[in-house]
């Protein structure tokens, strides 16, 4: 079996309101507020934003988070191992990334989920 790391630190993952329309730019204003409201209902995101005006996973929406990268990574790699295919290697952006940094990357998350 071929060797692969990714990481999956519980960093803080927190984007302002326009960042996240960067990420997501098919919903509109009214859209993105309902959906982050509903990830606010399952106690996934924190109700209020930080002192930077952003909005951070609470401690079970990182794990939550954790758990589905991992889990769609490590399908993919093994779906790749099956086929002969050489996977990609997914590395987890720095705490301080910048908004276009983590738009590649979840460019690239986006292959595996």
């Amino acid at each position: 079996m071929k060797s692969r790391s990714f990481s999956t630190s519980s960093f803080s993952y927190k984007k302002s309101a326009e960042g996240l329309h960067q990420l997501l730019p098919d919903l509109t204003d009214v859209a993105l507020n309902e959906e982050i409201t509903s990830l606010q209902n399952l106690r996934i995101v924190n109700p209020v934003v930080d002192e930077e005006n952003k909005y951070s996973l609470t401690d079970d929406g990182n794990d939550l988070r954790n758990m589905v990268l991992t889990m769609s990574v490590w399908g993919r790699q093994q779906m790749d191992d099956s086929a002969n295919r050489a996977s990609t290697q997914i590395v987890e952006p720095e705490k301080d990334a910048s908004m276009s940094e983590l738009i590649k990357y979840n460019e690239k998350l986006n292959e595996y989920i």
